[in-house]
């Protein structure tokens, strides 16, 4: 069953939303108090000024560190696996500006930080989730801003996990016919005809999955999840195809997911999120604050509304759907 899509009012309040990510208490609300902002994606994106990036990954900038721009920031990150007991489940969140937690308010507010609440509220010390998001990354080798460079997918491997949830694919839907770098080759059969066959995209999800198998802390390996992205609102925004998004992968990540004989359904973002399969008739031209369109209070909000990343309850509407997803 598809999660509602009536959006929240509230994200959860628990103490746990106090103290958990301590560097980052700091930066909770750079919002209100004015941040610098980097030209990524082709748009102004707020800087974390504790790390120098959008977002709000599991890692630090080293001391001393002096990075002269976001992008030397970003590859400058040491980042972590958050301490984990030996009767702990260890989740680790492979993605994106999206798992990262950009246009949150920061803090508990990513939707790795949200599952971490919600998982604490219903097994108490049970789960420790680390947020491994990239702003900006693909899950394509060859493109602007391969995941498989970055520190975030050095920790990952350099790990080991009970439980992993991949969500990528947005940056990898840039096209320059949106203005966008040349990272979708438009080889996976496109909305009517979608396939593996041929399909860059897949072939280096597949490898994906192959390397991430190795990384169990039991023999076992651990129990891997592939996630549909969340829906695009608005046609070229951040130089990305919104057919891709919004047609394609709804259809291609269960082809990747049975391909790879993964356990487990694919996470359904897209539809948690609002996404229909008729969007290109249903969706506004754009979200708007108070749209009428319901969907769109999970994106816009006085912070910000740039058609693609979640806001605070969108985050929390979007670490539901990984919960439900993951059985738990």
């Amino acid at each position: 069953a598809r999660p509602h899509t009536t959006p929240p009012t509230h994200p959860p309040q628990t103490a746990n939303m106090m103290g958990r990510r301590l560097l980052l208490v700091a930066v909770v609300a750079f919002a209100a108090v004015g941040v610098p902002c980097v030209r990524g994606h082709g748009m102004d994106l707020p800087v974390n000024p504790a790390l120098g990036v959008p977002g709000f990954p599991d890692c630090v900038l080293p001391a001393g560190a002096n990075p002269k721009s976001v992008e030397e920031a970003a590859m400058m990150l040491e980042c972590s696996q958050r301490p984990v007991r030996d009767d702990q489940i260890a989740i680790g969140c492979i993605g994106d500006s999206i798992t990262a937690g950009v246009h949150s308010s920061g803090g508990n507010h990513t939707y790795p930080g949200q599952l971490q609440i919600m998982l604490d509220q219903q097994y108490p010390g049970k789960y420790v989730v680390t947020n491994l998001g990239a702003c900006g990354s693909t899950m394509l080798k060859k493109s602007n801003s391969p995941y498989w460079e970055r520190p975030q997918f050095k920790q990952l491997t350099e790990k080991k996990w009970d439980i992993l949830i991949i969500m990528l694919g947005t940056n990898d839907a840039k096209d320059p016919s949106d203005h966008g770098p040349n990272n979708w080759l438009h080889n996976c059969g496109g909305p009517n005809a979608t396939t593996t066959s041929g399909c860059t995209f897949a072939e280096d999800y597949a490898s994906m999955i192959t390397t991430v198998k190795k990384l169990g802390r039991t023999p076992d390996g651990p129990t891997i999840f592939s996630a549909i992205p969340p829906p695009l609102m608005h046609s070229g925004v951040y130089g990305m195809n919104q057919t891709v998004i919004n047609s394609v992968y709804p259809k291609l990540l269960p082809l990747i997911n049975a391909q790879n004989s993964l356990p487990h359904a694919s996470i359904d973002v897209y539809h948690g999120m609002g996404g229909v399969p008729n969007w290109a008739s249903t969706f506004p031209d754009s979200c708007q604050l108070n749209s009428p369109f319901q969907p769109c209070a999970w994106y816009c909000d006085q912070q910000s509304c740039d058609q693609c990343h979640p806001n605070n309850n969108g985050y929390t509407q979007l670490a539901k759907i990984m919960k439900q997803g993951l059985g738990l």
